[in-house]
């Protein structure tokens, strides 16, 4: 059952918005929506890992392209991005890829703010994961909401390269993320988010498993079009469902997770300028 009266409104039910409309629904007091372009996740293209790549240029990808680059002969570069329930994390190769040290601690540097150093983000890495790879308290967490694995039966062709590059003095590590992302680089095969053979996305991770709840409503094939003000301040959304128009209205706040093209044409059709 879908109201026009919520506490949150969450838009876009990628990565980003599905952690966020998850961590808000904890609270049983507090009534989300989650609002997503796209459809259902349960299709083969998404949960069966090999067929991945059906994805793209399909009805779950927005099939955006960049502008034609003289240095690539003119050619457009696609910019694939999921317009499903899972968003990016429901088409892309399944690669868990965590920052380097050094780049947080930059990021810590560039904004003044010790929140972004490794130290800090490394706790939340710890409490994100479900790692079931070799036990490594210091990096690597268990428990957490996202399943973790180490890729099963890697290729011949990926053995072969991490025994070329260790012949060539290139470290090779058990996993890509914990303790290679401390130090100068090296060699490992990937971690994927995959569980019993099927994607486990991040809405998959944090929102499926709350969706008996009452207090969560997920609208799919719902399109945000424009912010509805009252004043200065944002009450609500416009969407479009089945062509028509209809609006939604949060009474704390509603949290934009469109992507990076999605959130500014929204902001732009809501009459938000910058620059």
């Amino acid at each position: 059952m879908v109201n026009e009266h919520y506490d949150f409104i969450v838009c876009g039910a990628g990565p980003a918005g599905s952690v966020i409309a998850a961590r808000l629904a904890e609270d049983k007091q507090v009534n989300v929506l989650l609002i997503e372009a796209g459809g259902t996740d349960e299709v083969p293209e998404v949960m069966t890992p090999a067929q991945w790549p059906l994805n793209l240029g399909s009805e779950r990808d927005w099939a955006f392209v960049a502008q034609p680059n003289a240095h690539l002969n003119g050619r457009s570069i696609p910019l694939n991005m999921g317009k499903v329930l899972g968003g990016g994390s429901s088409i892309n190769v399944m690669v868990w890829a965590r920052g380097h040290k050094n780049d947080w601690n930059y990021f810590a540097e560039a904004s003044g703010d010790p929140a972004w150093r490794y130290e800090s983000v490394l706790d939340i890495y710890r409490r994100i994961e479900n790692w079931q790879g070799a036990s490594d308290p210091v990096r690597r967490g268990t428990g957490g909401p996202v399943h973790v694995e180490s890729a099963a039966n890697p290729q011949p062709i990926a053995q072969a390269m991490i025994e070329a590059a260790n012949s060539m003095g290139i470290p090779r590590f058990e996993s890509p993320n914990g303790e290679m992302m401390e130090g100068r680089g090296g060699a490992a095969i990937n971690d994927l988010i995959i569980q019993n053979g099927r994607r486990s996305s991040i809405f998959r991770s944090y929102v499926y498993p709350l969706l008996n709840q009452p207090n969560l409503s997920v609208l799919t094939h719902t399109i945000v079009s424009k912010l509805i003000f009252d004043g200065r301040s944002v009450i609500g959304v416009e969407v479009i469902q089945d062509g028509r128009r209809n609006q939604y209205y949060a009474s704390e706040e509603v949290i934009l997770s469109l992507g990076a093209i999605n959130t500014p044409k929204v902001l732009l059709q809501s009459g938000i300028r910058t620059g």
